[in-house]
């Protein structure tokens, strides 16, 4: 890679059972980033659906599909009518057992192809019954990248993001990009967080973070859910890029720059030759 390529994250709103209005949304801002020059556009966790890992899991298994399913009909769709690849979360159903939460990538082209699988599954809430682990069975623990043009990306499916080997071995298989897909409620976190964590993990890793997140309260289980996550672009070097307020459905435009990666890099390699090895010791001038 030796230019600058356009990236776009695509927030998307609260989802019930028919998933025809989130398709839209989403088709739409995908439109919009094509327009604007991205080469990818990188939609949220289970973009499509509600968060409803809090439910009972047999009333909500039928919002998982099969891999040729409609979701991926719509985004493969999408993707070759605008030229532009398209990351996106879906309950990926297998042929037996649990589905797993995913991520997907249409390329421009029409192929589809297996980005992530959500390794790390979050325990159930306070005065919750069920988890994500009842819903969706975890994915190997192996983080990848794949190719688009010249880019290579990485994906974190939303609480992956929390495990720091997640992004070591992100940059390990040569990431420039961590796309993070974001959904559900996180109502422990302190406020910035979220933006810290992700500020934090691209630089110590020296890689761009992309963070796509839904927004809003889906109330279509019977009891309000709340989308906590933000929509957020990091710096290698770990510098803020921008960021949309919540509720805010506009793409988020990401420039990646090679050359700034590489400065980050050249950065944490002189900074890891300098590191000295620490003691315990008690220090003699506080006697």
């Amino acid at each position: 890679m030796n230019r600058v390529l356009t990236i776009a994250a695509v927030p998307i709103g609260p989802a019930g059972r028919d998933p025809a209005p989130q398709w839209r949304e989403a088709e739409a801002g995908i439109a919009a980033a094509a327009r604007a020059g991205a080469m990818l556009a990188v939609l949220p966790e289970l973009f499509a659906h509600p968060y409803v890992a809090g439910e009972v899991p047999e009333a909500w298994a039928d919002l998982a599909e099969a891999e040729g399913g409609p979701t991926v009909s719509r985004m493969r769709d999408v993707a070759t009518t605008h030229g532009i690849a398209v990351l996106f979360g879906l309950a990926l159903r297998h042929d037996e057992g649990l589905p797993c939460n995913a991520a997907l990538l249409a390329h421009a082209d029409g192929r589809i192809e297996r980005a992530a699988v959500k390794v790390h599954l979050p325990p159930a809430g306070t005065d919750e019954r069920f988890g994500e682990a009842d819903h969706f069975a975890p994915g190997p623990p192996e983080i990848g990248s794949v190719a688009i043009g010249a880019l290579r990306v990485a994906t974190l499916v939303c609480y992956d993001r929390r495990f720091p080997e997640c992004w070591r071995a992100a940059a390990a298989s040569g990431a420039d990009l961590v796309a993070v897909l974001v959904g559900g409620p996180a109502p422990g976190d302190p406020k910035g967080l979220f933006a810290a964590e992700l500020q934090a993990s691209a630089r110590a890793n020296a890689v761009y973070a992309l963070a796509a997140a839904r927004y809003g309260t889906e109330t279509v289980s019977g009891r309000p859910v709340n989308h906590d996550g933000e929509t957020l672009a990091f710096g290698p070097d770990g510098d803020f890029i921008a960021g949309l307020p919540q509720g805010d459905a506009r793409p988020l435009l990401l420039s990646i720059d090679p050359e700034r990666i590489a400065r980050a890099r050249q950065t944490n390699a002189t900074a890891r030759r300098l590191r000295l090895p620490l003691q315990s010791k008690e220090a003699s001038w506080l006697n």
